[in-house]
């Protein structure tokens, strides 16, 4: 499973980085990144809910690397935003990513479900 979920999060970078595409990949991200992830993982219905944790959990780095350049360095502003409103938005994309990701396993799930029968 842990391969799966490296992918779908490494899924969810890549969609950050492309120009202009970002606008429409990123918010998708976290339902392919479940989808293909999922595939991947081959998980069944009793490892959706763990595989869109693990997921959301990678998300508690960013969280974790903002508050480690606000408070050891001092630094106030990243990139010229307040440092509190990186936490906030990226604590606001833990629950999102969560949503995303289990919602696309378990998409992927039924579909491959399906194909067996």
């Amino acid at each position: 499973m842990f391969k799966g979920v490296m992918i779908g999060f490494g899924i969810m970078l890549a969609s950050l980085v492309i120009p202009v595409v970002h606008y429409v990949a990123a918010p998708l991200s976290p339902f392919v990144a479940g989808f293909i992830g999922g595939g991947i993982a081959n998980i069944n219905q009793d490892g959706v809910i763990k595989f869109g944790g693990l997921m959301a959990g990678l998300m508690f780095i960013p969280v974790v690397v903002v508050l480690i350049i606000k408070f050891i360095f001092g630094a106030d502003e990243i990139i010229g935003i307040p440092a509190t409103w990186w936490v906030i938005v990226f604590a606001a994309l833990i629950p999102y990513t969560w949503f995303g990701a289990t919602v696309g396993a378990l998409g992927g799930y039924m579909i491959r479900r399906n194909a067996d029968k």
